[in-house]
């Protein structure tokens, strides 16, 4: 699935760079502050690493049944979006919903699974 940018290499790379560079003096607050921030995306990318090819491959799977085709996650996301576009599939299509939501939660569990939508979305 096409996960939210920042993608994980690109998470890696930010927080290299924080480390090699946070070597200049900073006050408590501020090493603190970047500390939490550093901490949250190796989380994410650590459940990107975990979980993003099983939600890829859910996602890639529920595209295919949706379009009639299988092919590259990307090319099936953007054939999607353009059948939106040209009222071929209806916004209020129940699978093309039932799609949407499965994605939208996966990617939440990937990005955020404290956020109170998703746990919801969890126990529903």
């Amino acid at each position: 699935m096409p996960l939210n940018r920042p993608c994980g290499t690109e998470l890696l790379a930010a927080v290299r760079q924080w480390v090699q560079t946070v070597a200049q003096p900073a006050n408590d607050e501020t090493r603190a502050y970047e500390a939490r921030i550093a901490a949250n995306l190796l989380d994410i990318l650590e459940r990107e690493l975990t979980l993003g090819e099983r939600f890829a491959a859910g996602e890639r799977s529920g595209l295919a049944a949706l379009l009639g085709r299988d092919g590259p996650l990307d090319e099936l996301n953007f054939e999607l979006s353009e059948r939106i576009r040209r009222r071929e599939i209806g916004i209020g299509n129940a699978p093309l919903l039932a799609h949407l939501r499965r994605s939208a939660i996966a990617k939440l569990e990937i990005e955020n699974p404290r956020y109170s939508a998703y746990r919801r979305a969890r126990r529903a």
